[in-house]
C-alpha cells in the first residue's frame, strides 16, 4: 500500500497528471463574470479572494470554506473538517472541466475552490496541514488565468516550480511553499484532497509521466 511520504519520494514533489488541458479562455469568461467572489482567509489583510467549488451548503457565501477552519472552529466552538464540505456549488454546472476531476475522488475531497489573486496577492510561506505527521491531505493544483512566468511565482522551498497553464499538478504542500502574483486576476482551482489509499491510488493512475 503506497503512503503519501512514499508517493512523493518515489515520484517527486511535482506530479503532472493526466486530466485534459483546460479551456482557458472560456474559463476565464465564466469565471470573470461570476458573482460568488469572497475575500479568502478574511481574518488576513492580503488581495485574495476565492470562489468555491464545494462548501457546507452548496453556496457560496464562503463561510466558512473559504476561512481558516482552525480558527472558524476555536471562535464558534464547531469541529468543523475538510470532509463536511461535500455539496458542489453550481459553478460545476458551467465548467465541464471539474465534475470529471471531482468525482476521480468521491469519498476523499475536502475543500474545492478557485484563488484569485490581484497584483501583490500572495500567499507566505507556509506548510499545508502544519507539521503533522503523517500528513492527512494533498493538494491538486491548476494554474488556470495569468500563471505565465511573468505573471507569478510558485516557490517550492526556494525553487520556482514551472507549471503550465491550464495542466493539473499534483503538489507536495506539506513542503515550505509560497505564492506570488504580479499582476491582477492571476487564478488557480485549488484541491484538497484526503490522503487514502484510494485518493493516492488515484492520483498514481492519472500521472502523465509513466
Amino acid at each position: 500500500m503506497t503512503t503519501l511520504t512514499e508517493l512523493f519520494t518515489c515520484f517527486g514533489d511535482v506530479i503532472e497528471l493526466d486530466f485534459d488541458q483546460w479551456d482557458l479562455v472560456k474559463t476565464k469568461a465564466i469565471l470573470d463574470q461570476h458573482q460568488g467572489w469572497k475575500q479568502y482567509n478574511p481574518r488576513k489583510s492580503n488581495n485574495r479572494q476565492g470562489l468555491s467549488v464545494t462548501s457546507l451548503d452548496g453556496g457560496f457565501s464562503g463561510v466558512p470554506d473559504l476561512d481558516s477552519l482552525l480558527e472558524y472552529n476555536k471562535e464558534n466552538n464547531t469541529n468543523l473538517n475538510e470532509l463536511d464540505f461535500k455539496s458542489r456549488t453550481s459553478i460545476v454546472n458551467h465548467i465541464n472541466h471539474l465534475n470529471p476531476m471531482l468525482d476521480e475522488f468521491p469519498r476523499d475531497l475536502g475543500r474545492c475552490h478557485f484563488i484569485r489573486l490581484n497584483a501583490g496577492g500572495f500567499f507566505p510561506p507556509h506548510r499545508d496541514n502544519g507539521l503533522a505527521v503523517p500528513s492527512t491531505s494533498f493538494r491538486i493544483i491548476v494554474p488556470l488565468t495569468n500563471t505565465g512566468k511573468h505573471h507569478w511565482k510558485w516557490i517550492q522551498q526556494d525553487r520556482i516550480l514551472p507549471m503550465e497553464s491550464g495542466r493539473t499538478y499534483c503538489i507536495n504542500t506539506t513542503k515550505e511553499h509560497s505564492v506570488f502574483s504580479f499582476v491582477d486576476n492571476c487564478c488557480m482551482l485549488v484541491l484538497n484532497v484526503l490522503a487514502t489509499p484510494a485518493s493516492i491510488s488515484t492520483v498514481t493512475k492519472h500521472a502523465r509521466i509513466r
